[in-house]
């Protein structure tokens, strides 16, 4: 079964967001996006593939890399890595308002002013709580 989630940024104009299919959970996508999505570059370049079946560290492969042959640690898109329509990125002038547009099991994560959030919370301040607990 799969966790989806919400991958949001904030634009000049409101915010654009995308969905991913795999471990959206906060220890999956979570820990992904707060250890190597840490510049508005990236991620726009993330955003900018639409709709992905997994997240990974890079957003462009360096080598041979398919939907059916996966290069370990780069991001699967639907459109690049398996030859799918192109999903563009959902737009809206509020993160509630792409949040909607995006199915997901109410993972919801927004880049804003080079930092992550989930659901609303710090996303670096969910992930210490989780390790202390753990």
């Amino acid at each position: 079964m799969s966790t989806r989630s919400a991958i949001i940024t904030k634009t000049e104009t409101g915010y654009a967001g995308i969905y991913c299919h795999f471990d959206g959970y906060e220890e999956g996508i979570g820990s992904i996006l707060e250890e190597y999505y840490k510049d508005q570059d990236k991620v726009d370049r993330l955003i900018d593939l639409g709709d992905i079946s997994s997240l990974g560290g890079r957003v462009e492969p360096i080598g041979s890399h398919s939907y059916d042959d996966r290069e370990e640690g780069t991001t699967v898109a639907y459109h690049r890595d398996r030859g799918e329509g192109k999903s563009p990125a959902k737009i809206g002038a509020s993160i509630e308002s792409v949040a909607k547009q995006i199915g997901h099991n109410g993972y919801v994560y927004v880049f804003e002013d080079g930092t992550w959030s989930v659901n609303g919370r710090r996303l670096s301040d969910v992930l210490a709580e989780i390790k202390e607990t753990a």
